[in-house]
């Protein structure tokens, strides 16, 4: 069994599900939204096993993602779906090798103007840590393919270590990210990457001091047009809940570094606990989206905005899953990203409800569109069946011109020879899937 906290987290998560006892065969919830659903790729073993964190895509419609498992020797893989007229071609554009190679992409892609991808894993590199303290990982394309770099290994204490989440890309080609753990404390970091002629050079721009200052990120950082960084902490904040109950945080770059400000600090389980994605800008506005993984008024996890008032921000909660009281046809646990389309709508996943998977529920993707002064919600799609996909986790979702959405769901699909189980002990090796709102 993996050691890192973020594999203890998803285990907790199970267990968590499992004793929740929610019997099968209740009425499953009907979406709203007219949608076609469509499973691009099915994953099984040597072309990857469990893609977390969604996919990205080029001008052409191809789609490019990563599998935490699976691969050459079950140590993670890169793909891509190349769209043809009869669906999607799926190529593995890297297998991790373990070791110095790095081990579990424990994070999504981000890609540069040339085409060259980016991304973390959460184990491997420099042996300092325990399975590894992680690593930062460059495929360039080439004639033949695509030809893999490791721009850095991070280290133990006071280095980060044990990056995960997407990072984020400037125009000058730095990279920053967010790993769970090192700085000067253990209690997570944020890191820039600045490329020069002979490599990359990293610095650790911000180290967590736990307490009120919060701890243990658990997802990347994103970046406003002034180049301050933003986003979340696990735990930590001065709330009642266990550990804190988390926080949004924000780096202002600052003469040669980085001032750090708590935006908000979740205050006490019915407010929010335990934030895991990474948070949704509305340059427009100023406003800041995002999700709590648990806690809320029924403590499944809610969705809320923060919006910019006086010197600080006003916290609202835009709404809260009710899982237990729905019986498991309702969402719950929302831990991706969300999407903020320009009409306003969000959209965003959570990775168990909607029915299915025995009572307790494939997991669902769902929007949240403006009514009035408040949201009006709205299932996309109940992924209900294993078949189609179960568990979108980490994954949010990306939209095309037309506003068809994509995105993975870590299990559930036509191969099931993977030992990465889902909800409701759900086999399958994960999907790519495609709605088409109609």
């Amino acid at each position: 069994m993996r050691s890192n906290v973020a594999s203890l987290r998803l285990l907790a998560a199970f267990l968590l599900l499992n004793a929740l006892c929610l019997p099968a065969g209740f009425a499953q919830t009907s979406s709203a939204i007219s949608v076609q659903h469509t499973t691009l790729h099915s994953f099984g073993g040597p072309d990857g096993d469990g893609p977390l964190y969604g996919v990205i895509a080029d001008k052409s419609g191809a789609l490019y993602g990563t599998t935490v498992f699976g691969g050459d020797i079950g140590k993670g893989s890169v793909f891509k779906l190349t769209p043809t007229k009869s669906g999607y071609s799926e190529a593995v554009l890297y297998s991790f090798g373990g070791g110095s190679d790095g081990d579990a992409p424990f994070g999504g892609l981000v890609a540069d103007k040339s085409g060259a991808l980016y991304g973390v894993t959460l184990e491997g590199g420099n042996d300092a840590c325990y399975a590894g303290c992680g690593t930062v990982f460059k495929l360039t394309p080439t004639k033949s393919g695509y030809t893999k770099s490791t721009i850095y290994s991070f280290g133990f204490v006071p280095d980060a270590s044990a990056p995960l989440g997407t990072l984020a890309l400037d125009e000058k080609g730095a990279l920053y990210g967010a790993t769970q753990s090192g700085g000067t404390q253990n209690d997570g970091a944020v890191y820039k990457l600045t490329p020069g002629k002979s490599g990359y050079t990293e610095s650790v721009i911000y180290s967590f001091r736990g307490g009120n200052d919060g701890n243990l990120p658990q997802a990347g950082v994103v970046m406003d047009k002034q180049g301050s960084l933003y986003g979340t902490t696990f735990y930590g904040g001065p709330g009642s809940c266990d550990g804190g109950c988390g926080t949004v945080f924000k780096l202002a770059p600052s003469g040669s570094g980085y001032d750090e400000t708590i935006l908000y600090a979740f205050q006490d389980y019915d407010d929010g606990y335990l934030p895991s994605a990474a948070v949704t800008l509305d340059e427009n506005t100023g406003a800041i989206y995002g999700t709590t993984w648990w806690g809320g008024t029924y403590h499944s996890g809610n969705v809320f905005k923060l919006t910019p008032s006086g010197s600080g921000y006003e916290k609202s909660t835009i709404y809260n899953f009710d899982h237990e009281g729905d019986h498991g046809t309702a969402g719950a646990f929302p831990e991706a990203q969300l999407l903020l389309r320009s009409d306003g709508a969000l959209f965003g996943t959570d990775f168990i409800g909607g029915g299915g998977c025995n009572g307790i529920g494939c997991g669902s993707v769902f929007e949240l569109k403006p009514s009035g002064s408040g949201y009006s919600f709205n299932y996309v799609y109940n992924f209900r069946q294993p078949l189609n996909g179960a568990e979108p986790d980490y994954s949010g979702v990306i939209a095309d011109a037309k506003g068809a959405l994509y995105g993975t769901t870590h299990s559930g699909g036509s191969k099931t020879d993977c030992y990465n189980g889902g909800p409701g002990g759900t086999l399958g090796c994960g999907t790519v899937f495609k709605l088409v709102l109609k």
